[in-house]
């Protein structure tokens, strides 16, 4: 210990003698180093202030260009006419959507006072000084700086024309080089053209969210409504978004741009004179603020609801926004990516003079089948719920009622199919249509419990690691494993089973003892791996815990179908494509999708785990499984698939007049070339009654019938593939082989097993050389057993875990 304290004692020693070293050098040699300093200083400031010209004369050109473009914006001389459209195919050479960039004149010079709301607020946001500096306000930037250094607190300084040569150079990433840069071009901005024609031409340039640039066109995105009949409360509200258009706009985060727009309304109150027109500006405006905002949400319907410590916002802020550029939408959400990846990808010169032909991968006829059946399904779903309803009405009982009413209206649901074997998008519904509401495509962006669906990857990774097969017998028990124990949708347990009958019934115990086995982490790192998504990304949506096995962690819709399709197409990495070339007028290509080499495919899953895989799901939908179809065989084709349902947590319900019901139902499919993933929702997690069979399964069955009697699927569920695998004809009583010396209710043909796995005969049957299976070669032809339909309260029950927030899904 002494030992120890002598050291330390002399670490500090030699490091005070080299500080005392240090400032007896700098006392001695002060002027020397004042000297350097100064030197390196000049230096440096010299090499950032000549190399910023440098880029500022190679890039002048280009500025020039575009201000002279900006410039014929803002005169009488700019012709929408010219404008060129944009036209989405589906993969058949339909016209499913047609755009124009603009559709209307921009503002003007000569027009710039009739927007004196929008110019009020932004010249009381971001720039009072406007038509007294001469491009930068050296106060401001003083003042911003100090701000930044001593408080962290982030604070920009920067004028309308700096913020506008900002936009004209499009310089990336935000340093001090490119800063100066802008400098440079501040001043060629001042010297070239007057306030009014700097002002009108930021007006139509600045990005205001969801692909909005100008805000003319904001403003008939969120507002329906020219620029020039903002009132001050909505153009507050535009003005709000500017520093960050992704994150301040109504769309993405209604609460944070609530609370911007009363940021933004209160320098108003405070500056009346920057209004273009100062005697149309309310004395009692500074007054009026808070009954104003009050009477600006009720116009547009904002609404907060509460689940749990989460609220919800919700209006018709951005109502008619999503086809605001459309004269053609057959398919809103597939085309609004497709909108938006054009805005991304290509220069505004581009899209608005040379016109585009998008070629996609979208089908429009399985795409109208997809609307209609969804449409039919979360209707009937509303039915049962008005039915509750009126309920509640009889009795008088009002206040339920309203409740009632509420879980109608936020009633959703979203399907997307994909081609396993190239990725392409051939529908997707992104929500139910109510209105002309189009803001979230839950397809793709919303994350929610997938439930029993996501025991499809769990068994494919049993089977890849030789833990079980489809004919192993398991137990249905009781378990606790590390103080976790699981209970089955139904009551009780069934006791020794087939794992195939345990996947078709969906028992949770033996998902959840497969988990265990072969390790949380390998499950989390085959859906990074699939998904592509960060590890510290997956540590936020799914907590590691054999809750897992039960799907406690969050996917989206597109997510779900991507990891069918990785099943569906034999463990081999899919990725989601829509476009699949673009080219102009004059048929120039100016886009198009990487070829896939199949050398070059990553594999991520076994091939024969895959397959046997998919053999389960086909049981799922067999008199054996958890939701059972009835087809003649004249009608019969090839499917599987699997249900998943989440129970809304007792929180929840409490909040919902202690009603029973599920917050999530799921269904995903596997046809030939198709995997689709349906879900069912409650937007603000109310409960509602169903499950994942009786209404996703039931809305994906509709859905591949109609294709199969119209369309038409291939007769290969599987498609050949190299590995040691056998296809044998099995019992799906027993397990066993099937054999023509004993009876077998339920016939399975050209099962896929591994080589040496494969079950053996029943007892009491003799084996033949010729019941051998060979390897990959079936005995028998494959087909699918389609028994009566049941649409009961499957796969459905509450977990009670700890460790996990919400109760999780089964």
């Amino acid at each position: 210990m002494t030992s120890d304290n002598e050291n330390r004692f002399s670490v500090l020693y030699k490091f005070k003698e080299s500080i005392l070293k240090l400032l007896l050098f700098s006392k001695a040699h002060w002027r020397q180093i004042l000297r350097y300093a100064t030197i390196a200083a000049i230096a440096i400031t010299s090499f950032l202030i000549g190399g910023s010209y440098v880029v500022w004369l190679t890039k002048k050109d280009e500025v020039v260009s575009n201000l002279d473009k900006f410039k014929n914006e803002v005169t009488n001389y700019y012709e929408i006419s010219q404008i060129r459209p944009i036209r989405i195919l589906d993969r058949n050479g339909k016209l499913i959507g047609e755009f124009s960039r603009r559709k209307f004149k921009p503002i003007r010079t000569d027009n710039l006072k009739e927007h004196r709301n929008i110019v009020w607020a932004l010249l009381s946001s971001e720039d009072r000084e406007f038509y007294n500096h001469h491009g930068i306000n050296y106060t401001a930037l003083i003042r911003a700086l100090i701000i930044n250094l001593t408080t962290f607190q982030k604070q920009g300084g920067s004028t309308i024309t700096q913020q506008l040569a900002k936009l004209t150079l499009d310089l990336g990433a935000r340093n001090i080089f490119n800063k100066i840069t802008e400098f440079y071009c501040t001043f060629y901005l001042e010297s070239q053209f007057d306030k009014n024609t700097i002002l009108s031409m930021y007006l139509n340039r600045i990005f205001l969210g969801e692909g909005n640039t100008g805000v003319e066109e904001a403003s008939r995105y969120y507002f329906n409504k020219a620029a020039a009949e903002l009132t001050p409360q909505e153009a507050a509200l535009l003005v709000g978004i500017i520093p960050a258009p992704s994150n301040y706009n109504p769309v993405r985060s209604l609460k944070t741009a609530l609370k911007r727009q009363k940021l933004v309304l209160v320098p108003m109150s405070e500056n009346p004179h920057l209004n273009p027109d100062p005697s149309k500006v309310d004395q009692n405006f500074p007054k009026k603020i808070d009954a104003s905002l009050k009477a600006f949400r009720s116009f547009y319907k904002v609404e907060v609801t509460k689940d749990g410590d989460k609220e919800f916002y919700s209006s018709e802020i951005a109502r008619y926004g999503f086809d605001k550029d459309f004269t053609v939408n057959l398919a809103p959400d597939f085309n609004y990516g497709i909108r938006q990846h054009i805005l991304d990808t290509f220069s505004e010169i581009d899209i608005e003079t040379r016109g585009m032909n998008v070629y996609t991968t979208l089908d429009y006829d399985k795409q109208d089948a997809a609307e209609t059946s969804l449409r039919e399904g979360i209707e009937s779903v509303r039915k049962k719920l008005n039915d509750i309803k009126s309920g509640y009405l009889k009795k008088g009982n009002s206040e339920e009622a309203r409740v009632q009413q509420s879980i109608i209206d936020n009633m959703n649901g979203s399907l997307i199919s994909i081609n396993p074997s190239n990725g392409y998008i051939e529908a997707m519904v992104g929500s139910y249509k109510i209105s002309n509401i189009f803001r979230l495509n839950r397809a793709v962006s919303a994350l929610r419990q997938p439930g029993s669906t996501i025991k499809a990857l769990v068994y494919t990774l049993a089977f890849e690691n030789r833990i079980i097969t489809p004919s192993s017998k398991v137990i249905d028990e009781e378990i606790n494993i590390r103080g976790y124990s699981p209970k089955n949708w139904y009551k009780g347990y069934k006791g020794e089973i087939t794992a195939r009958i345990a996947f078709a019934q969906s028992i949770n115990t033996i998902a959840v003892k497969l988990l265990n086995e072969f390790g949380v982490n390998e499950f989390l790192e085959k859906i990074s791996i699939i998904l592509d998504i960060d590890k510290s990304v997956l540590e936020k949506r799914f907590q590691p815990n054999l809750s897992l096995a039960l799907g406690s962690g969050e996917l989206s819709p597109m997510e779900l179908a991507l990891i069918y399709a990785t099943i569906a197409n034999g463990g081999k990495k899919v990725t989601p494509i829509q476009v699949l070339r673009i080219t102009d007028f004059e048929g120039s290509e100016m886009f198009s999708s990487p070829i896939k080499n199949p050398n070059e495919e990553i594999q991520i899953l076994d091939p024969v785990a895959c397959a046997e895989t998919v053999n389960l799901l086909q049981a799922v939908l067999s008199e054996q499984g958890t939701m059972k179809l009835t087809l003649k065989e004249e009608d019969a084709f090839l499917m599987g698939g699997k249900t998943g349902t989440v129970q809304s947590p007792k929180e929840a319900r409490k909040k919902w007049g202690s009603r029973k019901g599920v917050r999530d139902a799921w269904f995903a499919g596997v046809n030939p070339d198709l995997v689709t993933t349906v879900w069912i929702g409650n937007d603000v997690g109310a409960p509602f009654e169903g499950s994942g069979s009786a209404i996703s399964g039931n809305i994906w069955f509709r859905y591949v019938n109609y294709i199969a009697k119209n369309i038409g699927f291939s007769d290969v569920l599987i498609k050949p593939f190299n590995g040691d695998f056998v296809k044998v004809d099995v019992c799906g009583d027993t397990g066993n082989l099937l054999h023509s010396s004993v009876p077998c209710t339920y016939p399975l043909y050209g099962q896929y097993y591994y080589i040496g796995e494969q079950p053996g005969p029943p007892a009491g049957a003799v084996t033949t050389p010729e019941t051998i299976p060979q390897n990959g070669s079936p005995t028998g032809e494959g087909r699918t057993v389609l028994p009566e339909a049941d649409n009961g309260d499957e796969d459905s029950v509450e977990l009670e875990l700890p460790e996990v927030k919400d109760s999780p899904p089964n």
